[in-house]
């Protein structure tokens, strides 16, 4: 079940769809891609009133905070909802990737000066073996660490800034580094894993290979392996852990990671496990969970077809309606469920605005789309 070895043909395929992974976040198409994969004004009205809340709260370091962002000048305390973990690396780095996803670089866009201020941050926060966790308490450690890791591939990717290539590489080699001998991730650097943090560092790694930079092909196999020993019988659906029950959100982020290391729709584990979260698992405003959300849209997004339009009416009819419309927490989500409290307030809205860009934020891996 694990991750084929590509011909050399299959890898320039690969490498052709990895170099154009983010280029419908060009303004110049994104109108286009909005409409073609089922956007609205309504979804893009939303990402810029979240663009706006995200960027009033940036502290003055350029950094940006999860428990205390509502400290910050132009809030002074008139927002609630600040989590209950501390990360501004974590942080910094989920704001910037919503940024990013809108087109919005260090170089161009209504909101360069902040994304430089941001990028800047985490690069000098970064140690000389390119760990980008610097604050991180508790358990986020290695979640900072990949969500970082992936905004600066993607900051480069996007501008071929060479002042980001090295700092990229170093926050690659941290990862492989880091990798537990049977393939995982967890929250400290060899650890066995868990499926949580080992999504966020397989998307590192392909936002790495989209910018061109050097990440070991047994580094993606074994990842491939672990994936094996959290999945059912069919690889169809997936827990946190071994010998831990599935759930659907572990299910959603797996999946996503089996696309990235060379599963498609001819897979059965694939086919099945989308249709198990279409029938029974839609995003329900009742159920918050952003995460869940974030993952799963990315799934619907690269299958296409009528999941696609199933879920994608779901996800967007519930972001749009339950963002806030007014006063000084307007543009921002309210955390509801049990992580997203512990996140906080800045997490749901940096989630729910990468969500709602998921109409050019990354090009479908199964459909040929003219850009």
């Amino acid at each position: 079940r694990s991750t084929p070895k590509p011909s050399s043909a299959a890898s320039d395929v690969y490498k052709r769809q990895r170099q154009a992974m983010l280029a419908a976040r060009d303004p110049r198409v994104r109108v286009e891609m909005i409409r073609q994969e089922g956007g609205t004004t309504l979804t893009e009205a939303a990402v810029s009133r979240g663009l706006r809340w995200l960027h009033l709260h940036q502290s003055n370091d350029g950094s940006w905070s999860l428990d205390r962002f509502h400290h910050t000048r132009s809030c002074d305390g008139r927002c609630h909802g600040h989590a209950t973990l501390r990360s501004d690396a974590a942080a910094t780095a989920l704001v910037l990737l919503p940024f990013l996803g809108a087109g919005q670089t260090h170089l161009v866009g209504r909101y360069q000066d902040s994304v430089s201020l941001g990028l800047r941050w985490l690069i000098e926060h970064q140690e000389p073996d390119g760990d980008l966790r610097a604050d991180s308490e508790g358990n986020s450690g290695m979640y900072a660490h990949g969500q970082a890791a992936i905004v600066l591939c993607e900051a480069y990717a996007m501008t071929g800034d060479a002042q980001l290539q090295e700092p990229a590489q170093r926050a690659v080699d941290f990862i492989v580094a880091a990798q537990h001998e049977a393939g995982g991730w967890r929250y400290r650097p060899g650890e066995p894993g868990d499926t949580s943090v080992l999504g966020w560092q397989l998307m590192a790694l392909q936002s790495a290979r989209a910018a061109d930079l050097e990440v070991p092909q047994h580094v993606l196999e074994n990842a491939g392996h672990f994936l094996d020993t959290v999945a059912d019988f069919d690889g169809v659906l997936y827990a946190y852990m071994h010998g831990k029950q599935p759930t659907p959100v572990m299910t959603a982020e797996a999946l996503l990671c089996r696309m990235y290391l060379g599963w498609d729709m001819s897979h059965v584990g694939l086919r099945n496990g989308v249709d198990q979260l279409i029938e029974k698992h839609l995003p329900d405003r009742g159920q918050s969970n952003f995460y869940y959300w974030y993952y799963g849209t990315q799934v619907m997004h690269h299958v296409g077809g009528a999941a696609w339009r199933e879920w994608n009416h779901s996800v967007r009819d519930v972001l749009v309606d339950s963002q806030e419309t007014s006063g000084h927490q307007a543009g921002s989500w309210e955390p509801q469920g049990q992580h997203d409290v512990t996140g906080g307030r800045l997490y749901t809205t940096a989630l729910a605005t990468c969500t709602l860009e998921v109409y050019y934020r990354h090009v479908p891996i199964f459909r040929q789309i003219e850009l």
